[in-house]
């Protein structure tokens, strides 16, 4: 039953239906036309280590390096976050100057967050994404002009990798400087040993040593060599510590670096726990709180794994093999820099021994040699480290540019239209819903009821009345005409006990058909043989007049009630036999005061002895009170009530008005129904057709 009142109610409301169907897909088509329009272009890059750099600087002896520039360490969710942070969409936009509409550069965030409108305006967005699983990274660039869009998308590919690029090559940028400036400082020194040598020859005219000298000499540069190196390479240990401590200070519970998982199995496995835990979470709060028991036992556990991944790494950065054999390394460096120092103030003293010129000499000559040793290593360590930043390389690749896009992605006609139908739908059915449940008229037989519990003595379907036309004027199988007849037949049987001579017939509000509705049961009911008298007793707002052609008000009740001329002289023929009229007559100024008259109920008394039925057409019952005078004067009373007009609350108005003064309605007739808006009007109205038309044969 709800369907089927779902259905009446769509039938009824189909206009507004269909209206806002209309209405939304022009929306949606009208928008498709006048929007910006956007485009996309994508770029593509993909993270990737370069084995080949690795093999090389491994053979160099580099293998620190080599292993920092592996890529091991990089993530795609990381270089998709560091692809969208400001320095880089800032340097995107100072390269394509990108300017709002004031002439001002765009704000990095307005390019990375859509606002509210920008997809309906077309403003320029930039999307990373990672693509299907793979280790390859799109770049999606919106904006009004598709040549923009391809900019975009390869302005950040190519400021990304460049970045990249810079930031692999620091740690070797930073070594070179450092072995650059000692460089220049050994160079100096050596240059000045050397001069100081060849001033002492010339002062001391001194042409060789013996071989003692020269071994001491060769001693001491040895060690003077080795303490450089000593030193060099303790600076290099502490350089890598500090890169070390970093990437320690960077970890926690949420980044772990592979090489730190590769040392500890523990962690990887604690890691894997939590992993696995909060993705359980993650599944459970789909169905259930966060006060749930299970997600509660689920935060425990993810708390407790934490707090042992907390300490397992404190434990790992304080045990780090790596660490641990640097810092051992550093301590070696550091007491083998001590020995060697104590070493060459022994070497040294022995130079007591020897006449003072010639220690001079061999001291001089020792500096220089230890000088020109140290300003070789260190020509041999730049020229590593020059190797390694030529083949240090970004581990982002440019694998596809950017195509100029050829269509725009919004808007789209035939996706608008569909989307503006679909939401014309919704909200037409939504109205529809909402006016259902403001609107209480009476639409069918149910809600009729539901307002008056009175008999139902017929409903009339809706027809085309007007000046002039009554049932005469249709084909006697026509549905209408049978309606009528059904109603007559309702009257006649409601009416056994006690046979109506005067019926009057009257409505809640004006407009309902009340006048239509009884020219055309004076009609029926004098076609079944019985003579028939309309009399019009609305001297407000008369109309019977209207229906019957030759007829008019020059003669009427007004005048009989004033003694002006007999009920005889008023009648007025009409073309159906045994249907006579009573119109009302020239509008009197003071209507209430005729109707309340004796007259009236005496010459309505006299009409029904002379014919067979009298039906009296009276005002409103609401808006006028000659309907309540009226009904204490003839037989019975029958209400009629307009479908799809007359509200609920306002009939339950007339009932308790008419019940007010004792007047209980011989029946009610549901007027101008439109079958095609119930549920089987239409069956029914097809059905009686189909039987008329083939001569009553089932």
């Amino acid at each position: 039953m709800e369907l089927l009142k779902i259905y009446t109610a769509l039938l009824r409301r189909k206009w507004l239906l269909v209206q806002a169907v209309v209405l939304f897909t022009l929306v949606g088509g009208v928008s498709a036309l006048t929007l910006p329009k956007s485009y996309q272009a994508t770029s593509k890059v993909m993270v990737a280590s370069s084995d080949a750099t690795s093999a090389v600087l491994s053979d160099l002896g580099l293998q620190e390096l080599a292993v920092g520039l592996s890529g091991a360490s990089d993530e795609i969710q990381n270089h998709i976050a560091l692809s969208t942070t400001r320095p880089i969409v800032d340097e995107v936009v100072w390269r394509l100057q990108l300017r709002d509409d004031e002439g001002r550069l765009l704000d990095a965030d307005k390019l990375i967050i859509a606002g509210t409108f920008g997809p309906l305006l077309a403003e320029p967005l930039i999307e990373v994404r990672q693509h299907q699983s793979t280790d390859i990274i799109t770049i999606t660039a919106t904006s009004n002009d598709p040549e923009l869009s391809r900019l975009m998308a390869d302005t950040v590919a190519r400021v990304y990798i460049a970045d990249t690029r810079d930031r692999s090559k620091q740690e070797t940028q930073e070594a070179r400087k450092f072995v650059e400036g000692r460089l220049e400082l050994v160079r100096a020194e050596f240059d000045r040993a050397l001069a100081r040598i060849a001033d002492v020859q010339e002062q001391e005219q001194i042409i060789d040593l013996d071989s003692e000298v020269r071994s001491a000499v060769g001693r001491i540069s040895e060690l003077m060599l080795a303490g450089e190196e000593a030193e060099t390479r303790a600076q290099e240990i502490q350089a890598q510590i500090g890169s070390i401590r970093g990437i320690q200070g960077r970890e926690d519970i949420d980044y772990i670096g592979p090489s730190t998982v590769i040392e500890n199995v523990g962690i990887k496995d604690m890691r894997d726990q939590l992993s696995t835990l909060r993705m359980q979470r993650v599944t459970e709060a789909l169905e259930k709180t966060d006060r749930h028991p299970d997600i509660q036992r689920i935060d425990a556990q993810i708390a407790g794994v934490e707090e042992e991944l907390v300490v397992l790494l404190e434990e790992q950065h304080g045990m780090d093999p790596t660490l641990i054999k640097l810092e051992v390394e550093l301590a070696g460096l550091h007491d083998r820099g001590v020995a060697i120092d104590a070493a060459i103030k022994r070497t040294t003293e022995t130079f007591s021994l020897y006449p003072d010129k010639m220690r001079k000499l061999s001291q001089l000559q020792l500096a220089a040699t230890a000088a020109e040793e140290i300003y070789r290593s260190l020509q041999s360590q730049s020229y590593q480290i020059a190797v390694a930043e030529a083949m240090t390389t970004s581990p982002i690749q440019f694998v596809e540019p950017a195509k100029r896009p050829d269509r725009q992605v919004s808007p789209r006609l035939v996706v608008n239209l569909v989307i503006g139908f679909a939401v014309g739908l919704l909200v037409g059915l939504g109205l529809v819903a909402a006016f259902e449940y403001i609107d209480d008229s009476i639409k069918g037989a149910d809600s009729l009821k539901e307002a008056w519990d009175a008999p139902q003595l017929g409903i009339i379907p809706q027809y085309k009345a007007g000046l002039g036309i009554t049932l005469s004027n249709l084909k006697p199988t026509d549905p209408v005409v049978e309606a009528f007849r059904t109603l007559r037949s309702a009257i006649q049987y409601a009416t056994l006990d006690q046979p109506a001579s005067s019926l009057l017939i009257t409505s809640s509000l004006p407009g309902e058909g009340k006048s239509t509705l009884m020219a055309n049961l004076a009609v029926t009911i004098a076609q079944g043989g019985r003579s028939v008298l309309v009399v019009d007793c609305d001297l407000r707002r008369p109309t019977q007049h209207t229906f019957w052609p030759q007829t008019g008000t020059h003669t009427g009740l007004t005048q009989v009630l004033l003694g002006k001329v007999s009920w005889q002289d008023a009648l007025q023929a009409t073309p159906v036999e045994g249907l006579s009229l009573l119109a009302s007559g020239p509008i009197p100024p003071n209507p209430g005061k005729l109707v309340e008259s004796l007259k009236l109920r005496q010459l309505l008394l006299e009409l029904g002895k002379h014919h067979d039925v009298v039906l009296v057409d009276a005002p409103p019952a609401l808006v006028v009170n000659d309907a309540l005078l009226i009904a204490g004067m003839v037989d019975h009373v029958i209400v009629v009530v307009e479908s799809g007009s007359t509200p609920g609350r306002v009939l339950q108005d007339a009932r308790e008005r008419l019940q007010a003064h004792g007047i209980e309605p011989l029946g009610l007739v549901l007027n101008k129904l439109e079958y095609s808006l119930t549920p089987y009007g239409g069956k029914y109205a097809a059905a009686y057709k189909t039987y008329t038309s083939t001569g009553g044969a089932a």
